[in-house]
């Protein structure tokens, strides 16, 4: 039997930690110390691992701190244009779309640095230790194949904390929900003498699971030292250590759902013995400089080294035979960033040498791969009102040359602003694609590259801080796109994964926004269209109308001692066929066997701050409506959960 928090334990648990903190007139409330001065901190230090200073969409470190995110995923999916294929299984790699695109055409970074595994070029947003994170920089489409390497999709930067404090600091987080999830995150910062500091945390995610073997423990370690040269150059050293284990029964086969799903989902579960073991060993050694109260110019050199080990242990029932997968693989490299302004704009320049090698495949051979890139990105601003950019980018991949190019052109004003742009741009096959990404590993290593081609307009509309509306309409055109097909034979153990290119494959979409403050209540909504053909047949991996938007009440009470929000959150998407996964190489693929859907479900949450807590209580599923955001794991039921994120400054 699945067990949940009790109620009444976290309620009380929520009102005597008001009763205690709100009673206490000197709670102090800890910001980032690169934002402020204070008497007790010293002077604040150039945040580096900036990749642009202006891009698309940032959440910002008091948003992360609010949020009673789970994993980064969570707070992701605020981003305009995404959409969360969620397993709602801790542990198991989520998909995360942006405008139709997957999670292998999206880049993820650490200050800069790629964290996305080299040889499948996935990426489990579960090993992203958020409490480590300032806040996220997001580039869409148009640039964001500029600054990365095959990041046609978009480009996650994460930021992590510079902190320079005179005292120690420390914050833990927890958070509890069903089936007996628990994170518990700790991080402690100290300055070290007058120029440097230290910042160490640790995370630990486990749970039960809700299914047979989905059992789940993660476990993550960071450090980051700082030495400041002087007030505007420094050096960084950052290692992130992470390693998870869980078991990985793959829910239920999608040929062998039947319609009434949801009664059906526990029966045919793809294995009851099966794990999936995943380890990372990162560490960047960076140089910048840049001014700490202007972010429109900075300097970043980083060298980087990167260790990852993913295991599959498969146990078929038949024939009696054990099948396990074992990848090794590494990467080495070195780039640096850089932006300068002058006299109508700006100059942002960048550089890359990188080398990917997969040391050891328990299936195949695959090869190392090679890569020099280089990239520009110039900016004007003409009278304050007209902006325009040409951007460019190169990289030589092992023997072939990979060309990107772009533009973009736009009005604005305080109030409204008008941007136009377009680019050409090349998606490699990733080294698991290539070689051992079907079933039988043969691979296709003649998979061509794919070429994307962009246009999108968007259009915002800001009257200070009560209305804001986007628009963000876009057309993208990819020939020879690489494409997974699962063909079915009967009932196969696994599904025969096909990966190939196909001719043409076509997405028509849009995303909208709005924000409406009025008095204490707000309102954030977002809506995603999402329309795509490939070789001329409609495909509906996605739905094609996703909303998601809450609806909220914000105040200050007992003489600003608590600060709270309580509201509703609720999500709505249209039909759809979703995505399989396949644990042997960390993909997701299209499925065709069944539609799922319309769906949609309601969150309650209360968020308090009080003095230097922030205390989270959300209620799931309101109504207990059962819905997929990824096949084949239903969502949980009405279900509750709660936590805290307490900062101390000593």
């Amino acid at each position: 039997m699945a067990t949940k928090p009790s109620l009444s334990f976290a309620c009380g648990f929520f009102l005597t930690a008001t009763i205690i903190l709100a009673a206490s007139p000197h709670a102090f409330c800890q910001e980032d110390s690169t934002k402020v001065s204070r008497e007790r901190l010293v002077s604040p230090v150039f945040q580096s691992g900036t990749i642009t200073h202006e891009p698309s969409y940032t959440l910002s470190d008091s948003e992360i701190t609010w949020n009673d995110y789970r994993y980064s995923g969570d707070l992701l999916q605020q981003i305009p244009g995404s959409f969360l294929a969620n397993m709602y299984q801790p542990g198991n790699p989520s998909e995360l779309y942006f405008d139709g695109l997957g999670g292998d055409y999206t880049k993820y970074l650490l200050d800069g640095v790629e964290l996305n595994e080299p040889t499948t070029s996935s990426m489990n947003l579960y090993h992203v230790p958020m409490e480590f994170v300032r806040n996220v920089q997001y580039i869409d489409a148009l640039r964001a194949p500029i600054y990365q390497f095959n990041a046609t999709g978009g480009l996650v930067n994460f930021q992590t904390h510079l902190y320079s404090e005179a005292v120690p600091y420390s914050k833990v987080r927890h958070m509890e929900e069903p089936y007996n999830y628990l994170i518990t995150d700790g991080v402690f910062s100290q300055n070290i003498g007058f120029n440097s500091n230290i910042d160490a945390g640790f995370e630990r995610q486990t749970t039960d699971g809700r299914f047979d073997n989905s059992v789940y423990d993660g476990v993550n370690i960071r450090a980051k030292y700082r030495y400041s040269i002087d007030s505007t150059r420094q050096l960084t050293a950052t290692e992130v250590y992470y390693r998870t284990k869980g078991g990985a029964n793959g829910g239920a086969l999608p040929y062998n759902i039947s319609a009434n799903i949801f009664q059906q989902y526990l029966i045919p579960l793809r294995s009851t013995t099966a794990d999936l073991t995943y380890l990372q060993h990162h560490v960047q050694v960076a140089y910048s400089q840049g001014d700490p109260y202007d972010s429109t110019q900075f300097l970043t050199a980083s060298v980087f080294y990167d260790y990852y080990s993913f295991q599959f242990g498969e146990y078929v029932p038949s024939p009696d035979a054990s099948y396990y997968l074992t990848n090794l693989s590494r990467r080495i490299g070195a780039n640096i960033r850089g932006s300068e302004n002058f006299a109508f704009g700006r100059l942002n320049l960048g550089a890359e040498a990188v080398r990917n090698e997969n040391s050891y495949n328990s299936h195949t051979l695959i090869p190392s791969e090679n890569r020099v890139s280089g990239y520009a990105d110039e900016e004007f601003d003409l009278f304050d009102l007209v902006r325009a950019g040409v951007f460019g980018r190169g990289d030589f991949v092992s023997d072939k040359f990979y060309p990107a190019f772009g533009f973009l052109f736009g009005f604005s004003d305080e109030y409204f602003n008008l941007e136009a742009g377009g680019n050409i741009s090349d998606h490699v096959p990733s080294l698991s694609e290539k070689y051992f990404v079907t079933q039988d590993f043969t691979g296709n290593p003649n998979l061509r590259a794919e070429t994307d081609k962009l246009l999108q307009v968007k259009a915002n509309v800001k009257l200070g801080e009560t209305f804001e509306f986007s628009l963000k309409p876009y057309i993208r055109f990819i020939d020879n796109p690489i494409y997974f097909r699962e063909v079915y034979i009967g009932q196969p153990t696994y599904p025969n994964i096909s990966v190939v290119n196909l001719n043409t494959r076509k997405i028509y979409g849009v995303d909208a926004t709005i924000r409406l403050t009025v008095w204490k209540f707000g309102a954030d909504g977002n809506l995603n269209y999402v329309n795509e053909k490939v070789d001329g047949g409609n495909v509906n991996t996605l739905p094609k109308y996703y909303a998601a938007g809450e609806l909220y009440y914000h105040d200050i009470l007992f003489n600003g001692h608590l600060n709270f929000r309580v509201g509703v959150r609720g999500r709505v998407l249209s039909e759809f066929q979703g995505s399989g996964f396949y644990p042997e190489a960390l993909i997701y693929y299209p499925t065709d066997l069944n539609q799922y859907g319309p769906y949609g479900s309601s969150d309650l949450f209360l968020q308090g701050k009080i003095g230097s807590a922030v205390i989270y209580f959300t209620f799931f599923n309101l109504t207990g409506e059962d819905y997929f955001l990824a096949p084949v794991y239903p969502a949980l039921n009405s279900s509750f959960a709660f936590g805290i994120n307490w900062e101390f400054l000593n």
